[in-house]
């Protein structure tokens, strides 16, 4: 599972940038930042954010990052 996969492809989709990301899904630039940079691995609850923010199911944004 590579989350940074799924942030690049989904950001791209929908153009939205990290800060874009914070704003509208109501998260820590600095958790996003940190997840980003591989310093943090996200938990359960900001996993399921990303999938909100996306509006797609959890599985979705999961497997968008085992392709590619």
């Amino acid at each position: 599972m590579d989350i940074n996969k799924s942030l690049d492809f989904f950001m791209a989709h929908e153009g939205m940038s990290q800060a874009d990301m914070a704003r509208q899904g109501h998260l820590s630039p600095a958790t996003i930042s940190l997840i980003r940079n591989g310093h943090r691995d996200p938990s359960l609850k900001t996993l399921m954010a990303f999938a909100s923010l996306f509006a797609v199911p959890l599985s979705v944004f999961i497997q968008a990052g085992e392709h590619g």
